[in-house]
This record gives C-alpha cells, sequence and structure tokens, in this order.
C-alpha cells in the first residue's frame, strides 16, 4: 500500500465519528442476532417480523434493527411487501433445487483447485473434519450434523486457496442447511454421506481428479434429492 493509499484508508477510519461507528455496531449486531434467530428456527420461514417485538428481543431502537433487515433481505434471508413490512423467505423447492445446482459447480472447481494446491497438513485437517462428521451420528439430521457435513466441504475450498470460492460457498451452505428444517430429511442418508466422504477423500489423496470430480458431483446431488424429499414432506399437508 502506498503513503497516499495509507492517508486515505487511515482518514475513513480515524475520523469517521463515533455516532456513526455505534450506528454500524448496532446494526452488525442486528444482522447477526436476527440471522441466528432464522438458524435456530425461533423466526419461522413466512412468519412476519414485527419491528416492535425484535426491538425488544434485541434491546435496541427500530433503526438498527430495519437496516439488519434491509441487509438480510439483499442475502435472500427476508423479503419485504410494500406496506406490510418483512418477512422471513419461505423455503422454496425451486430454491433449494437452484441452491444445490450452484454447490455442484463450486464442489467440483474447488475439487480441481484442492488436488493441485492442497499442503499435507491441509490433508491433515480434512481428515479429521471427516473423523469429527463421521462420529457424530444423532437419530434425525440437526444443526450440528450439518454444520459437521459442511466444515468438511468448505476445508476443501480451503484447501483450494480461493478466498471468494471459500465465501460463495459458505453462503450456499447457510441458505441451504441452516435455513431448511433438516429434520424430516431421512436420517438412513447420514451414514451414505460418511461413505461418499471417505470416497472423496481417497480420490483427492490420489489426485483421480475426474473421479474426485464425478465422485463430488454425485454426491451433492444426492444430497439436493435427500433435502428436496424433507421439504416436501414436511409440506404435505396434514392427514386427519
Amino acid at each position: 500500500m502506498t503513503p497516499q493509499n495509507k492517508r486515505i484508508s487511515g482518514h475513513n477510519n480515524s475520523r469517521e465519528p463515533k455516532s456513526v461507528r455505534e450506528t454500524k455496531t448496532l446494526i452488525d449486531s442486528a444482522y447477526r442476532k436476527i440471522k441466528q434467530m432464522i438458524f435456530q428456527q425461533e423466526l419461522n420461514p413466512g412468519q412476519r417480523l414485527i419491528y416492535r417485538d425484535l426491538s425488544q428481543m434485541l434491546n435496541m431502537s427500530r433503526t438498527p434493527i430495519i437496516n439488519a433487515l434491509n441487509r438480510l433481505e439483499q442475502e435472500g434471508y427476508v423479503i419485504s411487501e410494500s406496506f406490510r413490512g418483512f418477512y422471513v423467505k419461505p423455503v422454496d423447492l425451486q430454491e433449494a433445487w437452484d441452491l444445490f445446482g450452484v454447490r455442484e459447480a463450486l464442489e467440483a472447481y474447488a475439487v480441481e483447485q484442492a488436488i493441485d494446491r492442497a499442503e499435507p497438513d491441509e490433508m491433515e485437517v480434512l481428515e479429521e473434519k471427516l473423523r469429527k462428521h463421521e462420529a457424530y451420528m444423532p437419530p434425525h439430521y440437526d444443526k450440528k450434523k450439518a454444520a459437521l457435513e459442511a466444515e468438511f466441504h468448505l476445508q476443501i475450498a480451503a484447501m483450494a486457496k480461493n478466498k471468494v470460492l471459500e465465501k460463495l460457498l459458505r453462503t450456499n451452505f447457510e441458505h441451504i442447511y441452516l435455513r431448511f428444517d433438516l429434520i424430516p430429511m431421512n436420517p438412513e442418508r447420514m451414514p451414505l454421506a460418511v461413505q461418499e466422504h471417505h470416497d472423496i477423500l481417497d480420490k483427492i489423496k490420489k489426485k483421480d481428479l475426474a473421479g474426485a470430480i464425478e465422485t463430488i458431483r454425485l454426491h451433492v446431488r444426492k444430497g439436493r434429492n435427500a433435502t428436496v424429499a424433507g421439504i416436501s414432506k414436511e409440506k404435505e399437508p396434514v392427514q386427519i
């Protein structure tokens, strides 16, 4: 960075009014907390977001909450309607299908780059993440299982040494595994996914590019089918 750039950067940060910095901090806090409530399903798909209720829950004024909701809308977690306000974005089967399509393309590229760029110590980290994912076998899918699944794949993206790829894949996982209700997914998928992870790891270690790409594409498609089936089951009308 040149001295001139340093001066410009320093000017932007150090001379920013305290009130502006505090407002940004409040917005960031509201954003993280509302997002976490969506992930924990304390706020459910389709639920209207009432400013007064959020203000009480977060102990802050309306302004940072509105700014946080606007940010969440840009990222696809909430939606807004004129004169009706914000809602948690409902789960949509087409969106789930599309998210997995994007994920498949990202993961195939991540594997290709990881085979070319991975260091031995990074492979050890990948093996450890696989062990953790394999060791945790709950009676049904939950957020922890989804997080362990995601961490295995994100480590492959990290091994690709492409920060943009890693960020895109992490956002994709948040929408797939943290927004959707995973409980309806068939738990028989869990041990099968673990075996597929072993196959992916084995092909990466052997630098089998074609085999690794084919295996991870098939893995993502099977995950897509299981997730879409779970969402469809959740949406089925209750028989009386």
